[in-house]
């Protein structure tokens, strides 16, 4: 089984490796939430969930963006290898536009797919 998960999850945990060898020397702080592994790095920017491999920066160490990213998470379970094209990749680039255009980030939320991980996470 466990063999099996870890294929389904293949390119997330692939990139969970690159980053988390990138930051590991800036984490300051890890625990588990639920089944993940959350990580909190001095400068990584954002959050990100990648299989049940969580790295959010010090600002963001709140209940509410774990739950978020857990949510993430849960999602690449359901989706596997598809998780990066559909949940990845558009919750990238929503993040760049709310960025780069100053938009209410009370509103992020609302969109897919981040409005489904917080569905997810709050479970």
């Amino acid at each position: 089984m466990r063999k099996a998960f870890f294929l389904w999850e293949l390119p997330q945990l692939f990139l969970a490796s690159i980053l988390y060898i990138a930051y590991r020397k800036k984490i300051i702080k890890s625990f588990k939430y639920k089944h993940a592994a959350v990580f909190v790095a001095k400068g990584f920017k954002g959050g990100i969930s990648l299989s049940w491999v969580i790295i959010i920066n010090p600002a963001n160490w709140q209940k509410k963006i774990i739950t978020h990213e857990y949510g993430h998470s849960l999602q690449s379970i359901f989706l596997g290898w598809l998780y990066l094209p559909l949940v990845g990749l558009p919750s990238i680039i929503r993040s760049i536009i709310w960025k780069k255009y100053h938009l209410d980030p009370k509103r992020y939320f609302s969109g897919f797919p981040e409005n489904w991980a917080d569905r997810l996470g709050n479970r």
